[in-house]
């Protein structure tokens, strides 16, 4: 009698326990939801979605830079302009105040190796030294001559063909340099230069500064201001600045200074034009003057003999 009353107090207890299991999963089903499509399509499409959002900001600002960099190019281009513009500007107002010198050289300054033209307008250097007498105005090393004037006020200016010439110097010097031995030529002796050399335009200053030119010059345009300490150097093809030497302040006569470092071909002096109204300067430049194309270089230099 006693298993079949244990039998029967049991059996409620089963029953009270699979009831609370049942009701315990229908409580918990709403807060473990199922894997639904929907729900793997957001996982797969939400990455992309960034990706996407992502590059077309990368896009945006790398549309926004390059933008950014053509409108900074145009205005680096247009104040470009806008400086040779002002360059050409001064170049013209230059050319109509300062006197168009009319240099010739000087003979007795020299050096052994420069052959002078007979109108003393171009110098070649020779294969060998002339006799000539040592008189205390003559260079005997670095291969230089002088302009046969000197300024002591005034603006002028004078244009120089170097176009053949592979090593050359010009520009304008003290006429108390120092002509015997090797003198830098530098602002400190008394000299104010543009120079090519190994086909590099220097200034020949201490130390020595490089020109970055985009071309070959051919003719160069030399600027005095004596009163403002002032030597410029002028691309006269273009019209386009080279370069300005820092100013200081002159004292004595300055003269013209041509140097010729190679036996190449000549360097010639422009000459300067003379009207009714005194020294006048094309606005298109000056004419290259050169001897009759039809003459030898042993008949525009005397004593140059050929290699």
């Amino acid at each position: 009698m006693e298993p079949a009353a244990s039998l029967h107090f049991s059996l409620p207890g089963s029953l009270l326990f699979f009831h609370l299991l049942s009701l315990f999963a229908s409580v918990s089903e709403p807060f473990i939801p199922s894997t639904s499509p929907w729900m793997v399509a957001l996982t797969v499409i939400l990455p992309s979605l960034l990706l996407i959002i992502a590059g077309s900001i990368c896009l945006v600002k790398k549309l926004q830079m390059e933008k950014k960099l053509l409108s900074m190019q145009i205005e680096i281009e247009n104040e470009e302009k806008e400086i040779a513009q002002q360059l050409h500007e001064e170049l013209r107002w230059r050319r109509s105040l300062l006197h168009a010198a009319d240099v010739v050289l000087d003979p007795d300054t020299a050096h052994p190796e420069l052959f002078l033209s007979e109108d003393r307008r171009s110098v070649r250097r020779g294969p060998s030294r002339q006799s000539l007498p040592d008189n205390p105005e003559r260079f005997d090393c670095q291969p230089c001559v002088l302009g046969l004037e000197n300024y002591s006020s005034g603006r002028h200016y004078w244009e120089v063909e170097v176009e053949n010439v592979m090593v050359w110097a010009v520009g304008v010097c003290r006429d108390s340099v120092k002509r015997k031995g090797e003198a830098l030529l530098v602002p400190q002796n008394g000299f104010w230069t543009l120079e090519m050399f190994e086909n590099k335009y220097r200034v020949l200053s201490s130390p020595k500064k490089i020109l970055p030119l985009k071309e070959r010059l051919r003719r160069v345009g030399i600027f005095l201001d004596y009163e403002a300490g002032d030597v410029s150097f002028y691309n006269m093809r273009d019209r386009s600045h080279i370069y300005t030497c820092p100013r200081s302040p002159f004292s004595g006569p300055l003269r013209p200074l041509f140097r010729l470092g190679s036996d190449d071909s000549p360097l010639f002096i422009c000459p300067a034009f003379t009207g009714a109204q005194g020294v006048t300067v094309p606005e298109g430049g000056l004419v290259l003057h050169r001897a009759e194309t039809h003459r030898s270089l042993q008949d525009q230099f005397p004593g140059l003999r050929a290699k």
